[in-house]
C-alpha cells in the first residue's frame, strides 16, 4: 500500500452556515495531510457558499462545487464523480472528525473494501465536544468480517449495527467496480446504501478507536423534522430491495431478511408518527407491505429469539395497519407479554 494514499473527503453543504466552518477545521487539522475536500454547496439559501470559498482560498486540497438543490443524494454521488483518491470517506457538514480520524482508519485498511471507526453522539461547541453515546458497533471491538456470507448484515440483524454512509472508508475501486451509488430523491438513503455496500464487500473492518463526531443539537437536521416522505422513502428501500435483490438466487435469503429488518423500522416510525401521516400514505404502505412479502423460509441465519421476533414481524407485515399498530412490538422478545404477542400473531389474528 502507499504509505499516503490520498482520501477523498466528500462533504455536502446545504444551509449549514452555522455548522460548516468547525465541520471543515477539523479536516484541515488531520494529522493526515494527503488528503482533498469535495465541498458541494447544494442550493443552499444562506452564507454556506462564502464561506466554504473562503476556506478554498486558504487551502488548495479543498474543492468547491455549487449545484442547484438536488439533495444528499445526488450531491454525495456528485461527489464520487469528482474524487480523485483512492479512498471515499462521507462527513456530513454539520458533524466534525477526530484530528486522528483518516489516520487511524487508513492504517488499519490492510486488504479491507471498507474500514469503520466509532461516531459519537455528541454536543458539539467552538471548543468542546460533549460526548453523549456511540452509534452501534459490533461488541467484539476491533473485528473484521470476511463477509463471504453476508456477515455484516447478519451481525445488523442481530444487533443492530448503525446502518449509515459516513465514517467509513471505502476503497473507491470497490465502489466502482460493483457501480454501487446513492438511490436519488429520497430520504434515509443510508439504508440502502448499507446494504448494497454490505452486499458485495470483501473484508470490512470494525475498528474500536472514536472517529467521528455526530452533531445531535441540529434542530434543522432531517431527524429532527419528520413527515410522509420518510415513510414514502422507506418504503421505496423496501421495494428496491425486493426487486434489485430478492428475486436473485444468490441474494434471496438476505435480502428477504434485511427487507424486515426495514419493515420494523418503518412500521415503528408509521405507528409512533401516525398523526404527522395521512390515510392515502398508510394505504401505500399496506399495499407495499403485501405485495413485497417473501416468506422466510425454513434457513436460519439468527439466534433464536431474533429468528422468532423478525418471523412474527413479517407475518403481521401482511395485516392491515390498524392491526399492525395494535400488535407491533419491538425487540428483544424478554417478556410473558411480547412471549403471547408472538403466539397471537402467529396463530389468532385474522
Amino acid at each position: 500500500m502507499i504509505s499516503q494514499p490520498l482520501v477523498s473527503i466528500i462533504v455536502p453543504c446545504y444551509n449549514v452556515e452555522k455548522y460548516v466552518e468547525e465541520c471543515i477545521n477539523s479536516i484541515i487539522l488531520q494529522d493526515y495531510k494527503n488528503w482533498e475536500g469535495i465541498l458541494i454547496n447544494d442550493g443552499s439559501s444562506d452564507n454556506t457558499l462564502d464561506l466554504i470559498n473562503k476556506f478554498k482560498e486558504k487551502d488548495d486540497r479543498i474543492r468547491v462545487f455549487s449545484q442547484e438543490n438536488a439533495g444528499l443524494s445526488a450531491t454525495r454521488n456528485k461527489g464520487i464523480e469528482h474524487s480523485n483518491g483512492v479512498f471515499i470517506f462521507f462527513l456530513d457538514s454539520d458533524d466534525v472528525l477526530d484530528s486522528h480520524a483518516i489516520t487511524t482508519l487508513v492504517s488499519a485498511v490492510s486488504d479491507n473494501d471498507i474500514v469503520t471507526g466509532i461516531t459519537v453522539n455528541s454536543k458539539i461547541g467552538n471548543k468542546h465536544i460533549e460526548k453523549i453515546s456511540h452509534l452501534y458497533p459490533p461488541k467484539e471491538g476491533n473485528v473484521v468480517y470476511e463477509n463471504n456470507h453476508f456477515e455484516v448484515l447478519i451481525k445488523t440483524l442481530e444487533s443492530a449495527l448503525t446502518p449509515v454512509a459516513q465514517n467509513r472508508l471505502y476503497k473507491k475501486d470497490f465502489i466502482n467496480k460493483n457501480n454501487i451509488r446513492f438511490k436519488e430523491k429520497i430520504l434515509h438513503e443510508d439504508e440502502l446504501w448499507f446494504f448494497e455496500t454490505m452486499l458485495s464487500a470483501r473484508n470490512v473492518k470494525f475498528i474500536n478507536h472514536e472517529t467521528y463526531f455526530y452533531r445531535t443539537d441540529n434542530e434543522d437536521s432531517i431527524t429532527k423534522n419528520v413527515g410522509e416522505r420518510n415513510l414514502e422513502s422507506y418504503i421505496t428501500i423496501m421495494e428496491v430491495i425486493f426487486e434489485k435483490y430478492s428475486k436473485r438466487l444468490e441474494f434471496k435469503v438476505i435480502a428477504s431478511w434485511y427487507m424486515v429488518y426495514i419493515k420494523k423500522i418503518f412500521l415503528d416510525f408509521a405507528i409512533r408518527e401516525r398523526n404527522k401521516l395521512s390515510d392515502k400514505i398508510i394505504a401505500r404502505l399496506e399495499a407495499a407491505l403485501k405485495n413485497c412479502y417473501i416468506s422466510l423460509g425454513n434457513e436460519k441465519i439468527l439466534s433464536k429469539n431474533n429468528d422468532i421476533y423478525y418471523r412474527t414481524i413479517n407475518i403481521l407485515s401482511l395485516k392491515s395497519y390498524s392491526i399492525i399498530q395494535k400488535n407491533f412490538f419491538r425487540n428483544p422478545i424478554n417478556s410473558f407479554r411480547k412471549v403471547y404477542k408472538v403466539f397471537k400473531i402467529k396463530y389468532l389474528l385474522t
